[in-house]
């Protein structure tokens, strides 16, 4: 999961179908339009719905991803140090 961020992705690391998912997976998540090109590479790999899929998957996981960045939830010790390299960063805490 470490390289899921790196850019370019690592050459050989992930097949023509996984990277294409993540490109859109990170364009999504950074709130980017998804590009008549990103679109197309996922449809070189993918039908209508397995797209529609994707889609939903990426976005509920943006969901559930945002619901514990902003209520703080713990973490046990073995998953933070999982999702370190692509943690959801942590709003500030409220004043008062």
């Amino acid at each position: 999961m470490s390289h899921l961020l790196d850019d370019p992705l690592p050459e050989g690391m992930f097949s023509p179908p996984e990277e294409a998912i993540i490109v859109f997976a990170r364009t999504s998540t950074a709130m980017l339009p998804i590009t008549d090109e990103i679109y197309k590479g996922l449809a070189e790999h993918f039908d209508t719905k397995q797209i529609m899929e994707i889609s939903f998957t990426v976005g509920l996981d943006q969901l559930v991803s945002r619901f514990h960045a902003t209520v703080r939830t713990d973490l046990d010790g073995i998953t933070t140090e999982a999702t370190n390299a692509c943690a959801v960063r942590m709003p500030d805490l409220p004043e008062g």
